[in-house]
């Protein structure tokens, strides 16, 4: 009995180190990072994490305790076999979370969850969002692991399995079983109430610390398994009565508004063009003297520039609705993924399409993508263009036709369409892998430089695009709003709150008004209340979209990420972390009401997205 109670140990053993390890090339990977840290809080990346690796081993050792405890009835030769095919399974798909999440946080700034897996129906949308990975570095570091693993257990099972000889059933049989039973114990976490979750081991201040603390193959399966059947509001954090007061002070109206437009145009074009990754940061970076964006730069000066809009969320799939329907982001999955809820949303095509508009939506690639195509079939656009009406010799990008080849034949289309209308423009040059068809303008092949590249001539081929629209027929009636999906990480300023700071410009020959700044806080799910103000259109549907010309309007935009949110008033910023409950990152002063409102949205917009 000794000799397979000694087995057990040592397999719930090796699972527990092989997490720690990975924990180690998690902090070497990301070492810029790590380098911030103290000895004290590295320590505690490990004493706090270690009770999710815990966790993990004790769901991992579940089958192969289970086996050992029948082992009497199972020849030796056929139970090694069994238990070292489902260890070496497991560690293939182990160590490929693993290494694919070292990427994924440098990307996204948080753990593999399963929201990738929405992608796997566009595989090759979804091959180019990560082909700009150091693919070989990650590909060798999987294979080391996979070796390295697969051969200790090998010596483990084999070695000690050899060894066993026949032993009585009692008392191994129930000891064994007490033991299977036992590991609840480290799943659980505790013997309390509460179950293991990611807070569990969040720490520190610093959310980096607490990231590296959570175990990636835990946090990948409790995605998969709770994320889709989660009907409950995992962000309750006020009651009733103060969570409405808290959004009724939030949404003050005075139900009017300046206005910027020319009165004497009755129906104006609307083109609302959606630039990739588009930052704010980037507008204001040069390189060797070289601005990122020198003609955007340049066009602030024709129009309205607003100096502070934030990004819903932080990816594409997030924009879109937070842009054309005024409906906020969701921290852990996103609403145009389920057609069943996206359908119910109010969309800018369908109130200009009821007013007389021909409506249209112009992107190089792919629609499928995160299931674009179906919230666009129900905003009920007229006309929509995507990779597959280009022809394949301008497929010049993984993504489709880069931006130049998209604007010209948005200007080739529109040189005869019937007016007024409203089109949008999703541009993709600007996306990973950062592929240009053009000479590169600043030096360097990492991820910042390409970055960089691919701002300029996106920028390039907007103002290109600019240029020549104002030769055409109908830019004297028409409003061009430019505005990002979201944000970006590059370039890094450590600051969360920089990295959802974009930038939007309204341009055109409809404008009343140039060279104006606004610098009034404000969000992307706000335009839809603002332009529609602006074209006298009604604007009662969009519940969660304020009137950025509306004088009493407060300034205040919302962002959220996985896991967590943003805040920004006038001088106050604060970043809380939906899992550790706790801020982390906080600038200007705050009190706790501030605080209390950022939750409120939190919590409310949540709801909203589970009850559509």
């Amino acid at each position: 009995m000794k000799e397979r109670l000694q087995f057990l140990l040592i397999y719930y053993g090796f699972w527990v180190i092989f997490f720690l390890v990975a924990r180690v090339i998690f902090l070497g990977y990301h070492i810029e990072d790590t380098k911030l840290l103290t000895l004290q809080t590295i320590w505690g990346v490990f004493w706090n994490g270690i009770r999710m690796d815990f966790s993990m081993a004790g769901y991992l050792s579940v089958i192969p305790f289970l086996l050992v405890s029948l082992s009497n009835f199972i020849k030796k030769s056929r139970l090694e076999n069994w238990i070292f095919t489902y260890t070496f399974l497991l560690v293939l798909i182990a160590n490929l979370i693993i290494v694919i999440d070292l990427q994924v946080f440098n990307t996204w700034g948080y753990h593999l969850d399963a929201t990738p897996l929405r992608y796997l129906k566009t595989p090759r949308e979804a091959w180019a969002s990560v082909s700009s990975s150091p693919l070989l570095q990650l590909f060798i570091s999987f294979l080391i692991l996979l070796t390295v693993a697969s051969l200790i257990v090998y010596r483990i099972i084999t070695k000690n399995i050899d060894n066993w000889n026949y032993i009585d059933n009692l008392p191994f049989i129930p000891v064994a079983i007490v033991c299977t039973l036992a590991l609840i114990i480290p799943i659980r976490g505790s013997l309390g109430i509460s179950p293991m979750n990611q807070s569990t081991v969040y720490f520190s201040t610093n959310n980096f610390a607490n990231i590296a603390a959570v175990n990636p193959n835990w946090n990948f399966f409790s995605s998969l398994v709770n994320g889709s059947i989660d009907k409950v509001n995992p962000y309750t954090y006020l009651p009733k009565e103060e969570l409405s007061n808290n959004i009724k002070e939030l949404y003050e109206s005075s139900n009017t508004s300046d206005k910027v437009l020319n009165s004497d145009i009755k129906k104006p074009n609307v083109l609302v063009i959606i630039w990739e990754s588009f930052t704010q940061k980037v507008t204001e970076r040069k390189i060797d003297g070289i601005e990122i964006t020198p003609r955007f730069n340049q066009l602030k000066k024709e129009g309205i520039y607003f100096s502070n809009i934030y990004a819903s969320g932080d990816r594409t799939d997030k924009g879109i609705p937070a842009i054309l329907s005024g409906y906020p982001a969701q921290p852990t999955t996103s609403i145009i993924t389920e057609p069943n809820k996206s359908s119910k949303l109010p969309v800018l095509s369908k109130d200009f399409e009821s007013n007389a508009y021909s409506t249209d939506f112009y992107y190089g690639g792919e629609v499928e993508f995160a299931n674009i195509k179906s919230y666009l079939f129900s905003a009920n656009f007229q006309k929509i263009i995507s990779k597959q009406d280009f022809d394949s010799k301008y497929w010049n990008s993984k993504w489709g036709a880069h931006d130049d080849i998209v604007f010209k034949k948005f200007l080739n289309d529109h040189s005869t369409v019937n007016q007024p209308f409203f089109s949008t423009i999703l541009t993709l040059s600007s996306h990973e892998p950062f592929e240009i068809p053009t000479e590169n303008t600043f030096e360097g092949e990492d991820e910042p430089s390409k970055f960089m590249n691919a701002m300029h001539y996106a920028d390039q081929s907007l103002g290109d695009f600019i240029d020549s629209a104002k030769k055409q027929s109908w830019w004297p009636n028409t409003l061009v709003i430019i505005i990002a999906d979201h944000g970006h990480r590059i370039p890094e300023t450590g600051k969360k709150v920089d990295d959802f700071k974009i930038p939007m410009l309204w341009l055109g020959g409809a404008l009343a008004k140039q060279g104006v700044e606004v610098a009034k806080i404000a969000s992307q799910i706000d335009i839809s209340s603002t332009l529609l103000n602006q074209v006298g259109l009604k604007a009662y549907a969009y519940n969660w979209s304020k009137n950025i010309f509306d004088p009493k309007t407060k300034p205040w935009a919302f962002f959220s990420f996985n896991n967590g949110f943003g805040f920004v008033q006038t001088k106050q910023e604060l970043v809380f972390d939906n899992i550790g409950k706790k801020m982390i990152e906080l600038n200007g002063s705050l009190n706790t009401h501030d605080i209390d409102m950022g939750k409120a949205l939190m919590q409310r917009m949540f709801q909203d997205y589970l009850d559509k």
